[in-house]
C-alpha cells in the first residue's frame, strides 16, 4: 500500500525535547532573556519540532522567525532577519518607526525616514531596541533556523542581542547542524542558562507510530524493521520510505525525488521552478518566473504544499526541507537549470535585489549582467557591515572581471575594497593575496596614492596575521608627500605596529599628531595621541584621544584606547584600574561584534594585570575565554604565552610546555616574554643549563634593548633566576666562573635600558637583588607596595635564604611565613614547597638522603625510569620503585620532573663520592 499523506498528522518521539522548550520560554520570562539551541542532522525533525512548540504556545506569545539560506543561493546579510522585521511590521501594535530607521541598513524594508549615519553598532542596537519593545507587553519568541548556513552579518548580530538583551521575556530558539565547534554556536552553547537540545534519531516504536499515521494503518512489524533500518531513524527517510511502498530505494536522493516524480506534469514543473530560486521565493516573483498567475498557479502551489513539499512562508513559499530542495534542483538537467536561472535574472533584472540578480545571472551564463548586478550587491553588503559577504561578492565581481563592462571602478579599485573588507572580516591570507593582485596592477608612479593604500591594507593584513607589515608601510610612506592626511594615517598605522619599540615608534607617532592637528583629521589626532601619550605617560593625552574616538564612526580605533591606558595604568603600579579599563573594553568589543579580534587583544592585557594582581583564577578564566573564541594568530601567541605562565607558577609543568611549544619560534616584540616563559620553564623541569641556552638567545636578539624596558626586564629576571639554579653548594669553579659571566652580561644590560614607571622600577630592583644576592628588604618593600603578591614572596623567599645563610634563622622564618601564606592564597604550588623545605627544621637534605638514594636520584635527573634504574644499579624495579618514592617525600616534590629541579637547585644531582 503507497501511503497517500506524506506527513505524520501526529507528532511522534520528542515531548521531552518539547518540554525543555517550554521550560525555556517558562525561564526567559521569570528569569530573563534566554537562548535555545536544537542541534540535528538533516531531515532529523528540527522544524517540525520548532513548528510544534510554537502551536502549542498560549496565544499571547509572539512568534516571529527566519531562516538562513546555504550561502551562494541567497547572498542577502541578515537574511533571517528581514523576515522577522517583516512580520513584526505586520503584527498589530508595533509601531513603524524604528523600521524607517533600520532601512539605511535594509533597504528592502522599504524607504528610510532618517539620513543620519551610524555604525554597525548602532544597527545592532536598534534592533536591539526595537525586540524589547515588542516584548514589553507579551512575550516573544524569535525562531532562526538552520544556523549553520549563517552568513557573518547574521552571526554577529545574533551574537550580540544573545549578550545584549535584558529584558524578560525573550526566547531565541536557534536550530542548528551538528558540530558546534567555533564560532557563534560554541559561544552561545557556553552561556550560562542555555538550554541545548540534541535530536537523535527515533527508535523503531516512534518509526511505527509515525508510519502508522502516515498510512493510515497500522504497518507490520517487518516493514517497521525494514524502514527503521534503512532510514536510521531519520523522519524525513521514514517519509520517503513511506511514500515508496514496498520499494526501498537506495540512494536518498531517490527517496527524497519519489514524492516530487510523482506530481503530474504542471506542479512538477513548478516544483522546479522554485527550486532554482533556492529554499525560499516570494509568490511575485515565482508567478513571474512560472508564466502565469491567477487560479491556476493557485491551485499547483496547493498540490505542492498539501504533498508537504513547499510550505507557506511570508509572502511566498519554502520548501519542507533543504534536502528535498537539493533533490529536486540537482535532478534538473544542465541547460534546464540555466534557462530557469536566466528566467529569473531577467524577472529580477529591474528590481532591487542585487546580489540575487547576481547569483541568477551568474548561473545562467550571463557574466556582464552578473557582473554589474555583484559590484553594488557589494557595497551594499559593506554599507550593513556584512564583511564577509561583501568578500564573497567581490570576489565574483572579479572571477567575472570584463574591462569593457562599465562599473565606475577599474579592476584595482575592486582588488583594494577586497583587501580592505578581507581585514575587517578576519580573512587576513585572502586578504594578502587580493592585495599583492591590485599592487602587480598599479603603477606606483602615475598613481603613488593608490599603490599606498593597497600596502597600507597588505601591512595591516601581514601584521594582524603574522607581525610582519613594517616593511610595507615603510615603503608606502615613501610614495607619500610630507603633511598629506593619508600620510598621517600611515603614519599612525605604521607607529603602532612598531610598538613595543618605543624610540623607532616615537617619530611616527609624534608626525602623525602633528598632521593630524594641521588637517583636522580626527583619526589621524587619535593615532598621534594614543602613542605620543602612552610613549610619555601622559594620560590626559589618553583621555582626549578616548573623548575624539568616540565620534568617530570607527569601533576599531576606539577600542584600541583603551589598550593604551591598560598599558600606562599597568606600568605605574595600577593593576586593578588596568584590569577595570580591559574590561570594560571586552564587554564592548562583543558588544559590538569584535569579540574574536579586539576582545581578544583586550584580553591579554586584562590578563597580564590580573596576574600581576594576583587574582589568577579571574586572569585563567578571561584568558581561556577568549582562546576558545578562535582569535587571529598573534592575539592567540600572545593568549597562549600568558596562559603558559600561569600554569607554570601554578606548578602546570604540561599545560606550560604546551603553550611553551606553540610560541618558542613566534616573532614580534610583544611576544618576547616567550623567552621568560621557556627560561622558567626548563628550570622548573631541572634542566638550568638549557635555561641558560634560551636567556643567552634572548640576550642575542638585538629587540631586548629596543622595546619597552618594562617588558625587557621580566625576561632578565627570569636569566637572573635560572643562574641561581645553576648554581649550588657543589659547583665547580668553571661552572661558578660561567655564572659570574652571565650575571655580569645581565647587569651590563639593565644598565644601558632606562627605567619605565614604578613596575619596571621594582623589576629593577628585583634583578639586581638575584645578581648581588642583597637588597632583598628593598625588593620585598616595592612588591608590597605595588600588591603584587608573587613577586613579593618570591623576594622574601630568597630574601629567607640569604639571611639563613648568616644563621638568622628566626628572621628567615618570619620572611618564609609570609611568603608561605602568600603563596598558599596563590596557589602557587611550585613556590609553596620550596618555602615549605626552607622552613622543614633540617638535619641538612643530604643527610636525609641515604647514600643508595643519592645514586638513584643522580639518575632520576638523567631522566631514567624505574626499570631503567633498576638494570643500571643491579637491583629490582620494585625496589626502585621504592627509592624513587622515598625521595619524593623527602624532598617534597609531587613529581619526578620537580624532585629532578630540587636536586639541581640544592646540588644533589651528584654522588657523595663524587669531587666537584
Amino acid at each position: 500500500m503507497v501511503a497517500q499523506r506524506v506527513v505524520s498528522p501526529v507528532f511522534v518521539g520528542r515531548s521531552e525535547e518539547l518540554s525543555k522548550l517550554a521550560a525555556a520560554l517558562d525561564a526567559a520570562v521569570e528569569q530573563g532573556p534566554a537562548v535555545a539551541l536544537v542541534a540535528g542532522e538533516a531531515g532529523i525533525g528540527k522544524s517540525r519540532l520548532l513548528a510544534e512548540f510554537t502551536r502549542s504556545l498560549d496565544p499571547g506569545v509572539r512568534v516571529v522567525g527566519g531562516v538562513c539560506a546555504e550561502l551562494g543561493r541567497d547572498a542577502l546579510p541578515y537574511a533571517p532577519f528581514l523576515t522577522v522585521l517583516r512580520t513584526l511590521l505586520r503584527d498589530e501594535g508595533v509601531t513603524p518607526g524604528p523600521y524607517r530607521r533600520l532601512a539605511r541598513w535594509f533597504p528592502e524594508l522599504g524607504e528610510s525616514g532618517d539620513g543620519t549615519e551610524g555604525g554597525k553598532h548602532r544597527l545592532y542596537e536598534e534592533v536591539l531596541t526595537l525586540i524589547e519593545q515588542v516584548a514589553a507587553d507579551r512575550p516573544l519568541v524569535v525562531t532562526v533556523e538552520d544556523l549553520h548556513w549563517a552568513d557573518a552579518a547574521t552571526c554577529e548580530l545574533l551574537g550580540f542581542l544573545a549578550r545584549n538583551l535584558t529584558r524578560p521575556g525573550v526566547l531565541l530558539v536557534l536550530t542548528h547542524r551538528p558540530p558546534e565547534a567555533g564560532g557563534l554556536l560554541s559561544e552561545l552553547a557556553r552561556r550560562p542558562g542555555t538550554a541545548r537540545l540534541r535530536l537523535a534519531p527515533l527508535g523503531e516504536r516512534d518509526v511505527g507510530r509515525q508510519l502508522a499515521a502516515i498510512l493510515d494503518t497500522e504497518p507490520d512489524p517487518a516493514t517497521v524493521g525494514r524502514v527503521h533500518e534503512r532510514s536510521d531513524g531519520n523522519p524525513l527517510f521514514v517519509e520517503a520510505l513511506a511514500r515508496a511502498g514496498e520499494r526501498t530505494p537506495d540512494d536518498a536522493r531517490d527517496l527524497l525525488l519519489d514524492g516530487p516524480r510523482s506530481l503530474r506534469g504542471p506542479a512538477r514543473e513548478l516544483l522546479s521552478i522554485a527550486s532554482v530560486a533556492g529554499e525560499r521565493v516570494g509568490h511575485r516573483l515565482l508567478a513571474e518566473v512560472a508564466g502565469h498567475d491567477g487560479a491556476e498557479l493557485d491551485a499547483l502551489l496547493r498540490e505542492l504544499v498539501d504533498r508537504s513539499l513547499l510550505v507557506t512562508a511570508d509572502d511566498g513559499y519554502a520548501f519542507r526541507h533543504a534536502l528535498i530542495r537539493d533533490a529536486v534542483y540537482e535532478d534538473l538537467l544542465p541547460g534546464e537549470r540555466a534557462r530557469l536561472h536566466a528566467r529569473y535574472a531577467e524577472a529580477l533584472r529591474d528590481g532591487d535585489a542585487p546580489a540575487e540578480l547576481a547569483s541568477h545571472a551568474r548561473a545562467a551564463g550571463d557574466r556582464a549582467l552578473a557582473l554589474q548586478a555583484a559590484w553594488p550587491a557589494a557595497g551594499r553588503a559593506r554599507g550593513s557591515y556584512a564583511y564577509a559577504e561583501q568578500v564573497r561578492l567581490l570576489g565574483m565581481v572579479l572571477d567575472l572581471w570584463d574591462p569593457d563592462v562599465p562599473l565606475g571602478a577599474d579592476r584595482i579599485d575592486v582588488l583594494t575594497e577586497a583587501a580592505e573588507a578581507c581585514m575587517l572580516s578576519g580573512d587576513y591570507a585572502h586578504g594578502i593575496e587580493y592585495a599583492d593582485a591590485g599592487l602587480a596592477a598599479v603603477d606606483q608612479q602615475r598613481e603613488p596614492e593608490r599603490a599606498a593604500l593597497l600596502l597600507e591594507h597588505r601591512g595591516r593584513l601581514r601584521h594582524r596575521l603574522n607581525a610582519t607589515g613594517v616593511a610595507d608601510w615603510e615603503r608606502a610612506l615613501k610614495l607619500l608627500p610630507a603633511g598629506s592626511t593619508q600620510r598621517g594615517r600611515l603614519l599612525g598605522v605604521l607607529a603602532m605596529g612598531l610598538l613595543p619599540e618605543a624610540n623607532r615608534a616615537r617619530p611616527s607617532f609624534e608626525e602623525a599628531l602633528a598632521i593630524g592637528r594641521a588637517t583636522g583629521d580626527a583619526t589621524v589626532t587619535v593615532r598621534g595621541l594614543l602613542g605620543v601619550g602612552s610613549l610619555t605617560g601622559d594620560l590626559d593625552m589618553l583621555t582626549e584621544a578616548r573623548a575624539l574616538a568616540e565620534r568617530l564612526d570607527s569601533n576599531d580605533l576606539f577600542l584600541t584606547v583603551p589598550m593604551y591606558e591598560a598599558t600606562l595604568h599597568t606600568q605605574a603600579g595600577d593593576h586593578n584600574r588596568a584590569v577595570a579599563v580591559a574590561s570594560e573594553g571586552i564587554r564592548l568589543a562583543r558588544r559590538y561584534g569584535m569579540g574574536r579580534s579586539r576582545g581578544a587583544e583586550l584580553a591579554r592585557y586584562a590578563g597580564h594585570a590580573l596576574i600581576l594582581a594576583g587574582r589568577w583564577d579571574q586572569a585563567s578564566a578571561v584568558l581561556e575565554e577568549s582562546l576558545r573564541a578562535d582569535p587571529p594568530p598573534q592575539s592567540r601567541l600572545g593568549l597562549r604565552l600568558l596562559v603558559g605562565y600561569l600554569s607554570l607558577l601554578r606548578g602546570d609543568l604540561r599545560a606550560a610546555a604546551g603553550a611553551a611549544a606553540a610560541v618558542e619560534h613566534s616573532a614580534g616584540g610583544s611576544l618576547f616574554a616567550r623567552h621568560r616563559l621557556l627560561c622558567l620553564l626548563a628550570v622548573a623541569q631541572g634542566a638550568p643549563e638549557r635555561a641558560d641556552a634560551f636567556l643567552d638567545r634572548a640576550l642575542a636578539d638585538p629587540a631586548l634593548t629596543r622595546i619597552h624596558p618594562s617588558d625587557a626586564r621580566p625576561v632578565l629576571v627570569a636569566g637572573a633566576l635560572a643562574q641561581r639554579a645553576r648554581l649550588s653548594p657543589r659547583a665547580g669553579r668553571e661552572l661558578r666562573e660561567r655564572v659570574a659571566a652571565r650575571q655580569a652580561q645581565l647587569a651590563a644590560t639593565d644598565a644601558v635600558l632606562g627605567v619605565d614607571g614604578v613596575l619596571d622600577g621594582a623589576w629593577q630592583t628585583m634583578l639586581r637583588a638575584l645578581i648581588g644576592d642583597d637588597g632583598w628588604d628593598h625588593a620585598v618593600a616595592s612588591w608590597r607596595q605595588l600588591r603584587q603578591p608573587y613577586e613579593l614572596a618570591l623576594c622574601l623567599f630568597h630574601g629567607a635564604r640569604t639571611v639563613l645563610a648568616t644563621g638568622d634563622r628566626s628572621g628567615a622564618t618570619a620572611r618564609l611565613r609570609e611568603a608561605a601564606r602568600l603563596a598558599e592564597c596563590l596557589r602557587a604550588a611550585p613556590l609553596a614547597r620550596q618555602i615549605a623545605q626552607l622552613l622543614r627544621p633540617r638535619p641538612a637534605q643530604e643527610g636525609l638522603i641515604t647514600e643508595r638514594e643519592h645514586e638513584v636520584l643522580r639518575l632520576i635527573t638523567e631522566g631514567l625510569s624505574n626499570r631503567q634504574i633498576a638494570a643500571r644499579l643491579h637491583i629490582s624495579p620494585s625496589t626502585a620503585g621504592v627509592h624513587v618514592s622515598h625521595i619524593l617525600t623527602k624532598l617534597g616534590a609531587a613529581t619526578r620532573t620537580e624532585a629532578a629541579a630540587i636536586a639541581f637547585r640544592e646540588g644533589l644531582a651528584v654522588s657523595r663520592h663524587e669531587d666537584r
